[in-house]
């Protein structure tokens, strides 16, 4: 994706150069925005690939993304699974698990973690 709105956005830069026409959106600064979205996705694919999804320390279930997320264990008071996610629910908020981009030794290990703490 991140290729996609990079080309996208030099195309646009480009055509800005050669049509001097447009009048109201210059297709250069619609240009500039593509390719900064296509760096922004880039960065974002890097950051995703070099962590694991989740991190299972000291009693925290961490789900690492650009803004990662926490969730202490002994705070879940249900678990529902449902089309492919586990939904941990505390007293405060949801935590949704995508357990389809998850190993399944990993996803056993997860499960038999959450199993410990004795919840429906």
């Amino acid at each position: 994706m991140g290729i996609f709105f990079l080309a996208i956005g030099i195309i646009l830069v480009l055509l800005s150069f050669i049509t001097s026409e447009w009048k109201e959106i210059s297709l250069a600064s619609i240009g500039i925005g593509q390719i900064g979205a296509g760096i922004f996705m880039f960065i974002i694919y890097y950051f995703e690939n070099r962590k694991q999804y989740l991190t299972l320390k000291n009693g925290e279930l961490i789900k690492n993304s650009l803004f990662p997320k926490k969730i202490k264990l002994a705070e879940i008071k249900s678990i529902k699974e449902f089309a492919g996610d586990l939904k941990l629910i505390t007293q405060k908020t949801e935590f949704i698990i995508n357990t389809q981009i998850i190993e399944p030794n990993s996803l056993m290990e997860l499960k038999t973690e959450l199993k410990n703490y004795n919840l429906k």
